[in-house]
């Protein structure tokens, strides 16, 4: 089934990459210094191969050239289909109604060619930019009642592999530990679900390793830290300078929990079914404040207690608009602080510090959370 599947997204891929190629062409022609079309054939056919195998192959390494041409071309095949199909619509709509003269009409697909390179070019530069967004939270009801101020970075959705490399890991790790933080939360999808697609392992072993904290570094599993190569991913993690939670817990700072969870929904195996908290929260009881790391906010749900503090991911806030008006009606948060009332949970989800799928932004952005946490 999942070979018929595979098959059917393949063929219907390299359909629309001819249907791109096509509208390219035409507008091409229009230039006398462009005559040779095979040129154009072999370059999409080249790069839409490229992007089969990196989107497709799960548990292989394609090669890191072949890897970021697959996942940008990926982009372009994105923007590009969406623009021309809308431009086709709107054509099509308006010669009903009234007819377009033939010098109009090549106008109309000449912006719709520049407006996809503009939105290729500006998106996958602004995937590349990392903000840095704060949040300041006040939780009640401290073991000893002294008021206790920590400052928490929190990323999610590093998505590593061929487009979010070492190189890139660099970038964050700088970033993060000139915050000066006392505490780092990772909170799920540190890998885009294949292990095999990282091209320098020792590299990203090297940048973990450099996270700077008072408290240590502490991280849930995503639905993308799954599948065939799950063990390597767990094997990185524990090798690294970081603290990994499934359905645990730990006490930091003589008075507060961090919980860790393992996704509600992998794609793929994760080391055992997800697990249920609430024994171990019995034990504790409720007097400690408690930090709950969980990659999907449409858990939420599952916590009831007005000293937890959620933080999640997974949404990228849809990453590419209009995705976002999507993940925002779907979820009851799916970005930003949320708290349903002062009897509640409070909730943060960022929009994530990498990207999944096409590697460009649009309408979002990539970002690193700090948050001011009072316990008081």
């Amino acid at each position: 089934m999942n070979k018929l599947v595979f098959l059917m997204i393949g063929v219907l891929f390299l359909l629309s990459n001819f249907y791109i190629g096509r509208k390219l062409l035409s507008l091409l022609e229009q230039f006398s210094f462009f005559k040779h079309s095979l040129i154009l054939w072999g370059l999409i056919g080249i790069f839409s191969v490229a992007s089969m195998l990196t989107m497709l192959l799960f548990n292989a390494n394609v090669g890191g050239l072949i890897g970021k041409i697959g996942s940008y071309w990926l982009s372009f095949w994105f923007v590009s289909l969406v623009i021309f199909a809308l431009t086709d619509l709107i054509l099509k709509i308006t010669g009903k109604i009234t007819s377009v003269p033939a010098k109009t009409e090549l106008m109309v697909w000449m912006g719709a060619a520049c407006l996809i390179v503009v939105l290729f070019c500006y998106g996958s530069w602004q995937a590349q930019q990392i903000k840095t967004v704060n949040y300041h939270v006040a939780i009640d009801k401290s073991a000893n009642n002294k008021q206790k101020k920590i400052r928490a970075v929190l990323i999610s959705d590093l998505h590593l592999g061929y487009v979010n490399d070492a190189k890139k890991l660099k970038k964050i790790v700088t970033k993060i530990n000139q915050i000066n933080p006392d505490i780092i939360f990772i909170s799920g999808d540190l890998f885009d679900g294949n292990y095999k697609a990282l091209q320098d392992v020792d590299g990203i072993k090297k940048q973990f390793n450099r996270l700077s904290s008072t408290y240590g570094t502490y991280m849930c599993w995503g639905n993308h830290d799954a599948g065939e190569s799950f063990e390597k991913m767990k094997d990185l993690v524990e090798a690294s300078n970081i603290t990994l939670l499934e359905d645990e817990m730990t006490v930091i700072g003589e008075e507060i929990l961090v919980v860790g969870r393992k996704d509600s929904r992998p794609i793929g195996s994760q080391d055992g079914q997800r697990k249920s908290m609430k024994e171990q929260f019995e034990k504790v009881g409720n007097q400690l404040p408690k930090i709950i790391l969980d990659h999907q906010p449409s858990t939420i749900d599952e916590y009831d207690n007005p000293n937890e503090l959620i933080l999640s991911g997974h949404t990228h806030q849809g990453q590419i608009f209009p995705f976002s008006l999507v993940t925002k009606a779907y979820f009851t948060v799916d970005y930003g602080y949320y708290r349903k009332n002062e009897n509640s949970p409070q909730v943060i989800v960022s929009s994530g510090v990498g990207t999944w799928g096409p590697p460009m932004r649009i309408g979002t952005q990539s970002e690193i959370v700090q948050i001011e946490i009072t316990i008081e």
